[in-house]
């Protein structure tokens, strides 16, 4: 950008080569009014839309003098922010694939791929290392698993749907086109169903107290108990890695977990010999075998 140009302040700073400054016979020019020189051939080799865009004719477009000849450049107007601009002539120029792309702009950016009929090679490199990326999954689960399923890049959209475990439906139906919503619920459907699989490594009959286990409805309220905070301990992405079963079940915090104590009680919970004398570390290794087999991705 020329040093003489007005910039507001903490407006986007335009690099070589898409600044004034550089070779180009076009202006695109941003949402915020911010401008880019480009070369039309490169972008019409990349986008049959873009292609089409720049075939037509310029006569009504804005005019902008290039800083150091007498030439004459057509403005083009763009929907996208500046920033997507600019990641997007990054990944159209013969340049370097982008870094550290953030998941919001990579998904910017993933649009305006569709928009302009973009071959998606390069744009696959840039947004892969976002799926490594424990925070930015955390951050932004729900529209990176969108994002790779519309990138067709299904084992990174396995990796995304283990960070979707505890958003609620209403979230996932306002965010998802009807097809990755279906997998997610069908994921969902599964561990419900695969629940017994983690109440059976507790072995509830086996390690409830006689009151507790005294006839099938108390046993019934009991694994009741227990499937309520496994549910809560399979949202994590992946429970598997380091679960040990006395957490897990929710044995650290008194059994039975939701019982209240009887009237005039002091005790937050009802004292009981309910898991007295388990051998928590076999548990635990039942617990990791069985975790490894429970439905976590789609």
């Amino acid at each position: 950008m020329s040093k003489d140009q007005d910039i507001p302040e903490g407006s986007f700073i335009v690099p070589a080569p898409f600044d004034l400054l550089s070779p180009g016979d076009c202006i695109l020019k941003s949402i915020e009014g911010i401008e880019f020189k480009v070369l039309r051939p490169i972008l019409s080799a990349a986008s049959p839309v873009m292609a089409d865009m720049f075939s037509l004719p310029q006569g009504g477009a804005h005019k902008v003098p290039h800083e150091e000849t007498s030439d004459h450049l057509p403005i083009i107007p763009m929907q996208e922010d500046a920033e997507t601009i600019h990641n997007l002539l990054v990944l159209l120029y013969p340049t370097s694939l982008l870094k550290n792309l953030g998941a919001k702009a990579a998904i910017k950016l993933a649009k305006a791929y569709d928009k302009y009929l973009i071959p998606k090679d390069r744009l696959l490199l840039s947004v892969a290392p976002l799926y490594n990326s424990k925070s930015a999954l955390k951050a932004s689960p729900v529209e990176l698993y969108w994002m790779a399923w519309e990138l067709e890049m299904m084992e990174e959209a396995k990796t995304a749907s283990r960070y979707t475990h505890g958003i609620p439906f209403e979230d996932l139906h306002a965010a998802l086109p009807l097809e990755p919503l279906k997998r997610i619920l069908d994921l969902r459907r599964r561990r419900e169903e695969e629940l017994d699989s983690l109440i059976a490594v507790a072995s509830p009959r086996h390690h409830l107290c006689r009151r507790h286990g005294a006839n099938d409805q108390e046993l019934f309220r009991e694994i009741a108990a227990l499937k309520t905070k496994v549910r809560q301990s399979i949202q994590v992405p992946y429970p598997e890695e380091g679960a040990r079963a006395f957490f897990f079940f929710g044995l650290n915090t008194g059994y039975p977990p939701t019982r209240p104590p009887p009237p005039g009680s002091n005790s937050r919970f009802v004292g009981c010999t309910c898991f007295d004398g388990c051998d928590w570390d076999s548990m635990s290794s039942a617990l990791a075998s069985a975790l490894q087999n429970f439905p976590q991705c789609i």
